[in-house]
């Protein structure tokens, strides 16, 4: 799949990552309680047409045996942008794969804070930075797959994180939007800066992969990571053998499969 292509669903891509009957979301329902009415009523449309109650969905699955942890955004929500809600759910998420001890991978395709709930909202991006450190701290590996988009605080807080990191074919990842940039300063970008395999060319993240090979990838790395862990890891507390923190060697692994 190409940043270009018709875009994968959060739901498509994780049940193209996870192995089969797998899935097991962790999201409870999350009620819309603004009162703005124009606000309120692009929520409403939002959820009729993905389906879902907000921007991210979370849970679990196994990729090859192994169980993961996983988090993914929504571009068709509103942009997959990052409300309080979303920010809360994410932090849930990911202190529950802490607490849990599951390795976890992000698939984060957003266009940065929800701006119309305010600095509240960019703070969350805060808390869940907070919570993927405290998770890399524990020693458990977090793997983040960047998609087209991501921009904005997604992209310099958890999107930024990960100890191996790959995006997608031509994904648009930045910080600041090329809109935007042209807005301020009167400019374009040069062409090609924002894409993701200039990044890769520039040492910025480590692969470009498409969604097709994405599980094959990562359960090489979670192999590399989790070295000396059971495939079949159930979170019983089993520590990662060390060097899970800094990733090591295992950077090399998506390389080498990007080819």
């Amino acid at each position: 799949m190409t940043a270009t292509n018709s875009r994968a669903s959060a739901r498509e891509l994780i049940e193209a990552i996870v192995d089969p009957g797998s899935w097991h979301g962790w999201d409870e329902p999350v009620e819309i309680t603004t009162d703005d009415p124009d606000y309120r009523a692009d929520l409403e449309r939002a959820r009729e047409r993905t389906g879902l109650d907000e921007s991210v969905i979370t849970g679990e699955g196994r990729i090859e045996g192994r169980r993961v942890a996983l988090v993914a955004c929504e571009f068709r929500f509103l942009a997959g942008s990052i409300g309080v809600a979303a920010g809360e759910r994410l932090v849930r998420a990911v202190e529950r794969a802490t607490a849990e001890r599951l390795p976890l991978l992000a698939a984060p395709a957003s266009g940065g804070t929800r701006m119309q709930e305010g600095t509240v909202a960019f703070l969350q991006m805060v808390k869940v930075a907070a919570a993927i450190t405290d998770h890399k701290a524990a020693g458990l590996p977090y793997l983040v797959h960047l998609r087209h988009p991501t921009t904005g605080g997604v992209l310099a807080s958890w999107g930024s994180l990960g100890h191996v990191t790959a995006a997608e074919p031509g994904a648009l990842i930045g910080f600041m939007g090329p809109r935007v940039h042209e807005a301020l300063y009167g400019e374009e970008f040069p062409p090609g800066v924002q894409n993701a395999e200039n990044l890769m060319n520039h040492g910025l993240i480590d692969a470009v992969l498409p969604l097709s090979r994405l599980s094959g990838v990562a359960a090489r790395v979670l192999r590399v990571l989790c070295a000396g862990e059971p495939a079949a890891a159930s979170g019983s507390g089993v520590a990662p053998a060390s060097g899970a923190g800094a990733g090591g060697g295992a950077a090399t692994e998506p390389e080498a499969a990007a080819g």
